[in-house]
């Protein structure tokens, strides 16, 4: 294995050295020694592109984002072609490194255009994601429409097959059909993955199916008759991403351009379903969507990862005529968990990334793994992008006014975590999939059989009629945060809100026959909280059983208090649930929450540099004056402001303020 960095003596030296465990053989768990390898080689690749390891000051204008944002695109494409990427860990990280804006360009054009030609198409559509792979087309995918983004079974776009000339004609039928916030379309996407209603001949509308679709000439960029593309404009962040959205005018493709691994139209415009049996067909599709999900949760715990270590370094600069300001207990409960999220975010994404790999590996499992996937994916994605807005927050809030400078790097941050809430629709509406996986397994639980799932995301519904009679009969601290109790609350919630969500729709059936009013009227305080809870159990559990497997006693503790950390921090939203449904009475409960939260927050504040240097990349890639593994966030901040172009000279608007002050002494 590659040396690993060695810090020089630094402001952080004292927490360095106060650490419960050595932060080497911690990082050699979290990362293959493979992985490190890769790492530490690929800094110095990266450093041959500094477009990518810029920290300017100041803004540049709408424009010059947009050329940067693709001139680092390209970076990262030609990155890709000369390096085997496959670390998923360190490929978000380095992505990220970029303009925010650059990272989704990128992400827009491999992982989903890609991936889904991949997975969806056949040999005949290879060509395309080998283009694609060389950088000589660019991609995007085409869902959203501007009236219909959550909601896919109302998609309008229509595919019309004329037999004819084996041709497929696209159209839009109105306004509200048109193909929108599409990344790369607004100016240098080629092609795009459309979804769209496939109608043969005979005017059957056989649903969604995808399409790969040239829209520009690659080598003059302009759009090809029948495609009508607009950059959509400045946004609320991501200002560099050239978001488009496409109306089509009875613009024709070829009818091989239809990805027919699901399905296909013979010559004559007969529908040919390619597999019969709807499970497995099912699998299929919920495995390209989970994808998706899964590179946006990977994306979310990076950036918590980055947030935290930005914040966390800063505070914990040490001062000789005062104590630093991680040892205030107020900045520990709002810093330490988000560390127990970057922990626990990372083992999952992995965890989930290999489900995904062996779901794509045969038919078979396709069948077994497909719907569980699609539930635990359909929780994730909401789940954590909605933690780590929380924890960016905190982060920002203790960091205080310098945070807000963006050399902080927490801007950047910021600004790509925000419209991670509505990739593939609402949070609250995509979270609601994972609700309906659970609601009809209940029946089943209700009457004792065995539930049995290839993730055991659910496996112990089977005993809710066992779990649901426990009551609480812990009186110490100590075994209140051992992570096999707190399981055992989470598996307790998760039988009593899927009960109540039961019960509640059961009724609501009675008095409603509209199936959106039921779900919708059960979502807000009940639908919402079992999908994140059985998440979180999932979570606990399957991070336990990782971290059980560790033989390094030291990391193994501060591993599990990381752990236990994540579950009574996040079981305080829920801690009326245990006394409303008298699993718990008095007030020892809500006591031990909060002794649990503050005592693990302290124990874990000397650990708290380590842990950070253990998950953390190199400093390139965080990009930030204020959490350099250094600690000289306060040398580097004078540094960077005092070469900030223009900072000393004369602003060229003082005759504007000597006009309007002469205005003023008239009057």
């Amino acid at each position: 294995m590659g040396t690993l960095q060695v810090f020089p003596k630094s402001p952080l030296e004292n927490y360095r050295k106060r650490a419960s465990f050595d932060w080497k053989k911690l990082k050699t768990i979290l990362y293959s020694a493979e992985s490190i390898n890769f790492q530490i080689k690929y800094y110095d690749e990266l450093r041959k592109h500094p477009t990518l390891l810029k920290n300017s000051p100041l803004t540049p204008s709408l424009e010059n984002q947009k050329r940067i944002s693709t001139n680092e695109m390209f970076d990262l494409i030609d990155i890709r072609e000369h390096w085997n990427c496959e670390n998923a860990p360190l490929q978000t990280d380095i992505k990220i490194v970029a303009n925010n804006a650059a990272s989704l360009k990128c992400g827009f054009d491999f992982n989903l255009f890609s991936a889904a030609i991949s997975r969806m198409g056949t040999e005949r559509h290879q060509k395309f994601a080998e283009r694609n792979s060389r950088g000589e087309i660019i991609g995007s995918l085409a869902l959203t429409e501007i009236g219909h983004g959550s909601n896919a079974n109302y998609i309008q776009t229509r595919a019309v097959y004329d037999k004819q000339a084996r041709e497929f004609i696209l159209t839009t039928p109105n306004f509200l059909a048109a193909k929108c916030w599409m990344a790369n379309v607004g100016h240098v996407a080629t092609h795009i993955l459309l979804y769209a209603q496939l109608v043969t001949p005979d005017q059957v509308n056989h649903g969604l199916h995808t399409f790969v679709v040239p829209i520009r000439s690659p080598h003059t960029l302009l759009p090809y008759p029948g495609v009508s593309i607009t950059d959509l404009g400045e946004k609320i962040g991501l200002k560099a991403l050239d978001n488009g959205f496409i109306i089509f005018n009875d613009y024709r493709i070829p009818k091989d351009n239809l990805l027919n691994k699901l399905a296909d139209v013979s010559d004559d415009g007969i529908y040919i379903n390619c597999i019969s049996d709807p499970t497995t067909r099912f699998g299929f599709l919920l495995s390209t969507l989970s994808s998706g999900r899964i590179k946006t949760f990977g994306l979310a715990v990076t950036l918590v990862r980055h947030a935290t270590a930005i914040a966390i370094r800063y505070i914990a600069i040490s001062n000789k005529k005062h104590a630093t300001l991680l040892e205030n207990p107020a900045h520990q409960v709002r810093l330490i968990p988000c560390l127990a999220i970057a922990y626990m975010g990372h083992i999952i994404h992995n965890e989930l990334q290999t489900t995904q790999k062996r779901l794509l590996s045969s038919n078979q499992t396709l069948v077994q793994l497909g719907t569980e996937l699609h539930a635990v994916t359909s929780a994730a994605k909401p789940v954590y992008t909605w933690l780590v807005r929380d924890c960016i927050r905190k982060c920002l809030e203790v960091s205080a006014d310098n945070a807000y400078l963006t050399v902080s790097g927490l801007e950047d941050i910021l600004l790509t975590s925000d419209p991670s809430y509505t990739y593939e629709g609402d949070n609250n509406v995509l979270i609601q999939q994972t609700t309906k996986w659970l609601l009809k397994l209940w029946p089943a639980a209700v009457q004792g059989k065995t539930i049995q799932f290839a993730l055991q995301s659910a496996n112990f519904l089977s005993n809710a009629d066992q779990i649901l009679k426990q009551k609480f009969a812990i009186n110490c601290l100590v075994n209140f945060i051992d992570i096999q109790n707190i399981i055992e609350y989470y598996r307790w919630l998760t039988c009593y809100l899927l009960k109540l969500t039961y019960d509640r729709q059961e009724s609501l059936r009675e008095q409603e026959t509209s199936i959106f009013v039921v779900n919708s009227s059960s979502q807000v305080y009940f639908s919402k909280s079992l999908a994140t809870v059985y998440f979180l159990h999932y979570v606990l559990q399957t991070a336990n059983e990782v971290i059980s497997a560790v033989t390094d006693y030291a990391s193994k503790e501060v591993l599990l208090k990381l752990l236990s950390l994540f579950g009574v921090w996040n079981l305080q939203k829920y801690a009326q649930y245990f006394y409303q449904g008298n699993y718990t009475s008095g007030p020892n409960f809500a006591h031990y929450l909060e002794d649990g939260i503050l005592t693990l927050c302290r124990s874990l504040t000397d650990d708290a540099i380590s842990l950070i240097d253990a998950i953390l990349p190199d400093d390139i890639l965080l990009n930030s004056v204020l959490g350099h593994s250094d600690g000289k966030a306060h040398e580097r901040l004078e540094s960077v402001l005092s070469q900030t172009y223009g900072a000393y000279a004369k602003f060229p608007w003082k005759e504007d303020i000597r006009e309007s002050a002469k205005c003023v002494s008239k009057l």
